[in-house]
Formats: structure tokens, sequence, C-alpha cells
């Protein structure tokens, strides 16, 4: 019976599962990085860190000026001018120093970003073993739920032939009663856990009946040693620190330069019509002209902005050494929760399972033949629920301890 039982919820579980929307997990990240607006909007401070770096490559533009002089040409005839003069502002050093400062800041802006996706990505997965896990339970609670209902259907044929009490057989109704209602409360955890998943992928009306994919025993073969290792190495929170000191470094440099005064430089022209004035009579001339106007850094210096500098980056290494220290913390940590989940795993054997599988057998076949009582084979069904969703719960909870160190160490 009970092998029946366990076919037709199976089968049942699988066309649902194939007639509805599903999800994958790869689509699910995929759809994430599409969809999801936090995500979209990171992402368009890449867009933004370019559009900076294109930004300060410009330059000042010349300026062109022109003017016109009468010198009382109607009156007394000393005639007229036009001139006209190009000017342009030369820096020294600084258009190359904003460009690596852009630079740098899109190294870090990168690396910021890298952070942000390494997070969301486990939270994201997170998320979705939450869904395996309810979808877990409801296959169990399911399972239970239609035991009973068969459990009560058979005490309610013996109770009929005078074979048990009517209190057994009121006692089977409950259970049946209270099985339901737990099945029903982990279909409708399901279901949430499933609109969370749609919600992640920027579209909780997307309808997402089903998802696809197991829980299963994660593995990891790795030392704390080399776990640290690679932490140092991959970790983008650290990179991003390490980026803001050499970005703490460069805006120093541009500071220095930016105090440098700019030098003006300014062509000119003039024309000079004839001056017919008798006293004072003048040919007709062009005239030409160069000028160099060089500031003198007098009122202007200030140590002020350097020592800012140098205090950013010494501020920057602060921080680059604070989160290493924490990196490592955070390692040591994800890697004994994993190693300690990884064992409440492995006490869960085949072994284990079998015998609460055969221990309710045997207690049902011995209440059909009324050699024991209803109250024993429904504490043996409650012991085998309880040992799958233990063992279920436990897998979860090894799956999640993995991503936690897969999120310290960088992955």
């Amino acid at each position: 019976m009970n092998k029946k039982i366990l076919t037709g919820i199976v089968f049942v579980l699988f066309m649902v599962e194939a007639n509805a929307q599903s999800l994958d997990y790869n689509t699910y990240i995929d759809l994430i990085k599409k969809q999801n607006a936090d995500y979209v909007s990171e992402e368009l401070n890449m867009a933004i860190g370019n559009a900076e770096v294109k930004a300060a490559r410009a330059v000042d533009d010349p300026s062109l000026s022109f003017e016109y002089g009468n010198n009382s040409d109607w009156s007394i005839a000393m005639g007229q001018s036009v001139s006209a003069e190009l000017s342009k502002s030369i820096s020294f050093s600084k258009l190359s120093g904003r460009v690596k400062v852009a630079k740098q800041r899109l190294s870090v802006t990168q690396a910021s970003f890298d952070d942000y996706w390494r997070n969301l990505k486990a939270d994201a997965t997170i998320d979705f073993y939450n869904a395996l896990l309810a979808k877990e339970l409801v296959l169990i609670d399911s399972q239970a739920y239609q035991y009973v209902s068969a459990l009560f259907n058979s005490d309610s044929l013996r109770f009929a032939r005078g074979e048990i009490s009517e209190l057994d057989m009121l006692q089977s109704h409950l259970e049946q009663f209270q099985a339901q209602q737990e099945y029903k409360g982990r279909q409708t955890e399901y279901m949430n856990a499933l609109v969370s998943l749609d919600e992640r992928c920027g579209d909780p009306s997307r309808g997402t009946q089903s998802i696809e994919g197991r829980l299963e025993m994660p593995t990891l073969d790795c030392d704390l040693q080399q776990l640290l290792d690679s932490a140092y190495r991959n970790r983008s929170d650290l990179r991003a620190a390490e980026e803001s000191v050499t970005l703490a470094k460069q805006e120093e440099k541009l500071a220095i330069r930016e105090r440098i005064p700019d030098v003006e430089l300014v062509l000119g022209a003039n024309y000079n019509t004839r001056v017919r004035n008798e006293e004072a009579p003048a040919p007709e001339y062009v005239g030409y002209s160069v000028g160099l106007t060089i500031p003198l850094p007098v009122l202007s210096v200030n140590s002020g902005v350097r020592k800012a500098s140098k205090l950013r980056q010494q501020q920057a290494q602060l921080q680059s050494l604070s989160i290493r220290n924490s990196i490592q913390g955070e390692v040591i940590r994800a890697y004994n929760v994993y190693q300690a989940s990884l064992q409440k795993v492995k006490n869960y054997n085949e072994v284990l399972m079998t015998s609460a599988q055969q221990v309710l057998n045997g207690k049902l076949f011995a209440y059909q033949r009324g050699e024991t009582s209803l109250l024993e084979v429904l504490t043996a069904q409650h012991t085998y629920n309880e040992i799958q969703k233990d063992y279920a719960t436990s897998v979860y909870d090894c799956m999640v301890a993995l991503v936690e160190l897969e999120r310290s160490i960088g992955r």
C-alpha cells in the first residue's frame, strides 16, 4: 500500500511540475542579471565610470575675442581699428592626472560592482535553496497526509466490522485532519518561496509554479589555508580597498598638479586705418601681438590640500588592512559552520532512514493484526516524518553553509 501511494504522489508531482511554469537555477541567475532592478542599477555605475573617463580627457576650448575702435575718425580723422585675439590656457600634467584618477575610480567601481554581485548571487542562491527545502517538505508532508488518509480509510472499515474501537477511528480522523492542515501550510510556504524567486528575477507576477532540482549533499575538497589564500586572491571587497589605496595616491598627485598655475597664451592681430589728421598723420597698417600670462602662486599656497590627500591615503590603507583581517575571521567561521553541518548530514545514513521506515511498516502490520495500539503506529509515523524533515533541513543547512563559505572566499 505504501509503495503505491508513494508512486502515485511522485507521479502527480512530476506531472504538475512538467505542465507548470518551471524555473531552474541557471535561468534564475540569468533573469536576475537581466531584470533585477537593483542589479541593473548597479551595473549602470560601470557605464557612468566609462563616461567619466571620457569626460576627463576633455580640454578647455580656446577663446576668440574681437574689438573695434574709432579714434574720433569722423571729427579729427584719427582713423579706426579692428583687432582680434585668440587665447588658450595651457595646463601642465593636469589632463593626464585627471585621466589617471578617472580610470582608477573606474577600477574601484568595477571591484565594488563585483562585490555587490558576489553578495547578491549568494543571497539569491540561498533563496533558491529555501524554495528547494520548501519543495522537499511539501513532498514529505504530502506523503504523511496520504499515509494517515489511507490509515483512516482502513480504520473506518475496521470500525464498521467491529475490529477496533470508535476512539481509534476518531483518532485516525484527527490525525488525517492535522496532516492535511500541515500539508496545506507547506504548500503556502512553497508558493511564497517561489514568489520570492520571481521577485528576485524582477517580476513578482511571473507566476513560477515549480523549480527544478533537489536538495543534494554538497562537497568542497579544500583545507582551511587553501581557502584563506583563495579569499585573499578573489575577494572583490579587498580588491576594491586596495584599488582605493591606489586611487588615494593618484588623487594626491593630481592635487599637487592642480596647484600648478595655468599659463595663458594670447595671439592677437589688429588693423588700423590711415590717419588723415594733419597734425599727426599715420599710414594704414596691421599689427601683431603675442602674450603670455603667468599667474604668481603667492596667495594660493595652501598645504592643507596635500595634507588631506595624505590622510585619505592613510585611511584607505587602514580600511584595506581591516578588510583583510575581517576576511580571515569570516572564512574561519564559515569553514567551521560548514564542517559542523557536513558532519550532521553524515549522521543521517541510509540505515537510519531504512530503519525508521521498517519500524513504521512493522507497527502498521502489527496494528492491523490487533497486536499493538494506534498510538504506537502514530508515534512511529511521526518519528519517520521528523527524521525525513530533519535530514532535509540538515542537507539544506549544509548547502547554505557552503554558499556562505564560498561567499567568504569570493567565489
